[in-house]
């Protein structure tokens, strides 16, 4: 026998004792390549290479397996044509790796016990020790104790504010359950979010109670005195208790949180609602198609005939796939029935024709049908924009929103009826939330160095008079020196120089959108330049950086931040403020992987332990074709109520 197999057959995997766990369980590695079984004389144990079968020493003993072993010529052909035999297996890596299996997979963990899930792992590497689910929940609440003391300790450890998002959800088993999540831009200027709570929330869930409850949780990982903005959806109870909070925390904070810095309304359930409404008043051709798709989703054969009719069409449409059918409840589905549609526009007419059952979409409706289709394309995109998790959003908060204003404001001598009277009661819904815009995150707007004050003035000008722009810019320009003198005054303003320059790489920026695509107007060299009073002045007058698909803002203030230390840490503040609560969104539908109608039985707390500790090891990284039940792309009975 070669002396690499005899390593093998001398390690301690061949040589371990038998251990009993639970009663007659056997553990030893032996029985990964012996069979058991019972004769009438006594046990026995067959071979799985050569099927050889010996009596088994005493009761269930492993020495005459041990010794067959050592000159079986079936097992060392095995491991010599199976290099991965040779691997040696380390059974904590093991544990490990099943645990963050289960975990980001939202795989239950009973997984383990699983009979073809034993066989397949013992078919890779037939060294591989079964786990109970025992050791494994086990293993995981060790885990979780592990990494939410890591989190705890770099939650206290950076020189920035944190920024908060939360939200209630209901599960399948009726059960409500309270999302926080904590955002900041640690010392090394990385953009981090994480979940910090998924707990079980019993009623009643009215103002009082969700701050009660929000504030224990602050008082858990004691950040009360950290915080800096909280993110909500516009329910009423949330109104009631952010004013409390914001109180709570104001007294222990150097900052001035009024109302309008401490309180971000969540963009993307406001861009829901709008949308929804103009909805309400889609044209008869959009419902026409949406006939059209449902017919053709509805049987097999309808669906062959589609796939027929394209093929027939030839060069006249280059479309591939399927229709999608809309849900009235998502407006982005709509728009995505729409953009599908207009695509296989000639293959839908051909199946039309050979479908007595269904109207003609006539070439007027088509136009009509590509018009709305234009139209919804921006709040497509500036939804995707704001939904981001692992980039900052609020330096794109006031582009797109002026860019939304004056979409709307210049739909009213649009050629299209349609597109007028779907803009006219969404012009309603803008004016009642964004009248007036936010300040805190009109900064970020101040702190993108390819646009500063210069492209304020250009974005107002688009809309209102000159002397309207300049009482709005310079409202925007007096708040922002009154944060910064806030921030000056903070003894912490100056020591962010020791912790904020490092040798680590550039931040994970993934951008669906570009601002760029909004500002495509904006020329800075037209702009003149302030008089330079202070450090704020003296940044403003930099030149504009020339806008590129690899620009990464957070990069830019890690280097400015020597020479502009007190607007480093305004940034670290500002830039890390989430505009909308989808990373609340994405905890509730990793809890909805984690918890249904198969496993409604699963503690609460284990379920907070799953949600919380996926997001600490892999962040907000979505499952792949996991769809984010995300309030940004769907419009919630809470949704109606609130309104």
């Amino acid at each position: 026998m070669a002396d690499q197999d005899q390593q093998i057959l001398d390690s301690n995997e061949f040589g371990e004792k038998e251990k009993t766990v639970r009663g007659k369980k056997r553990t030893s590695a032996v029985w990964n390549h012996y069979d058991l079984i019972t004769k009438t004389d006594g046990a026995w144990v067959v071979c799985k290479y050569c099927k050889h079968e010996m009596k088994a020493h005493g009761h269930v003993g492993t020495t005459n397996a041990r010794r067959h072993t050592e000159k079986c010529d079936a097992y060392v052909k095995f491991v010599q044509t199976n290099p991965a035999s040779n691997v040696v297996y380390d059974h904590d890596t093991y544990v490990r790796m099943f645990a963050e299996s289960i975990i980001y997979h939202g795989y239950p963990l009973s997984m383990v016990e699983h009979i073809k899930t034993i066989d397949l792992h013992r078919y890779l590497n037939p060294y591989v020790k079964d786990i109970s689910r025992y050791t494994i929940t086990k293993y995981v609440m060790g885990e979780h104790e592990r990494y939410k003391k890591n989190i705890s300790d770099r939650l206290h450890s950076i020189s920035s504010r944190i920024c908060l998002t939360c939200d209630g959800w209901t599960a399948c088993t009726s059960r409500a359950y309270f999302a926080l999540t904590a955002h900041f831009i640690e010392n090394d200027w990385k953009l981090n979010a994480f979940v910090l709570n998924f707990r079980r929330f019993p009623p009643p869930h009215d103002g009082e109670s969700i701050f009660q409850f929000a504030k224990s949780l602050l008082n858990e990982w004691d950040i009360e005195k950290k915080v800096f903005s909280i993110t909500l959806d516009n329910a009423s109870a949330n109104d009631k208790m952010v004013e409390k909070l914001r109180k709570d925390v104001h007294s222990s904070s150097p900052l001035p949180l009024d109302g309008k810095y401490f309180h971000i309304r969540c963009a993307a359930h406001i861009l829901n609602l709008i949308v929804q409404k103009g909805l309400q008043m889609i044209d008869a051709s959009v419902k026409k198609l949406r006939e059209v798709v449902r017919f053709i989703d509805s049987s097999d054969a309808r669906l062959s005939a589609f796939d027929k009719a394209i093929l027939d069409c030839g060069d006249r449409t280059y479309f591939r796939g399927k229709l999608v059918l809309d849900v009235t409840t998502r407006w982005n589905s709509t728009y995505n029935m729409i953009r599908r549609a207009l695509d296989a526009k000639e293959a839908i007419d051909l199946f039309i024709l050979r479908e007595r059952e269904l109207e003609m979409i006539f070439d007027e409706e088509w136009e009509t049908i590509g018009n709305i289709c234009d139209f919804l394309e921006p709040f497509y995109d500036i939804t995707e924009l704001f939904s981001g998790t692992q980039y900052p959003t609020s330096n794109s908060y006031l582009a797109c929103v002026i860019n939304i204003e004056k979409l709307l404001y210049d739909s009213h001598k649009d050629p299209s009826n349609a597109v007028r009277r779907m803009a006219k009661p969404m012009w309603e819904k803008f004016d009642k939330y964004w009248s007036e815009h936010s300040l805190i995150l009109s900064f970020g707007l101040l702190l993108d160095p390819r646009y500063k004050m210069a492209c304020l003035n250009d974005l107002y000008s688009s809309l209102y008079v000159p002397v309207a722009v300049e009482g709005k810019v310079n409202e925007i320009h007096s708040a922002f020196v009154a944060l910064y003198e806030c921030h000056a005054k903070n003894s912490q303003a100056h020591m962010v120089v020791q912790h904020s320059v490092s040798d680590s790489g550039p931040s994970n920026l993934n951008h669906p959108f570009k601002v760029k695509k909004i500002l495509k107007n904006f020329n800075p060299h037209l702009c003149s330049s302030r008089t330079a009073k202070s450090d704020v002045d003296s940044y403003l007058n930099l030149p504009f950086v020339v806008d590129h698909d690899g620009f990464d803002i957070l990069e830019y203030w890690k280097a400015q931040s020597v020479s502009y230390p007190t607007l480093a840490l305004m940034a670290r503040d500002i830039l890390a403020i989430p505009i909308t609560s989808v990373a609340s969104e994405s905890a509730f539908s990793a809890g909805g992987r984690i918890l249904n109608k198969l496993r409604s039985s699963l503690l609460p707390k284990n379920v907070e332990i799953l949600v919380t500790t996926r997001s600490w090891l892999f962040g907000f990284e979505p499952e792949e074709n996991d769809e984010v039940l995300s309030v940004a792309r769907e419009a919630t009975t809470d949704d109606v109520a609130n309104e």
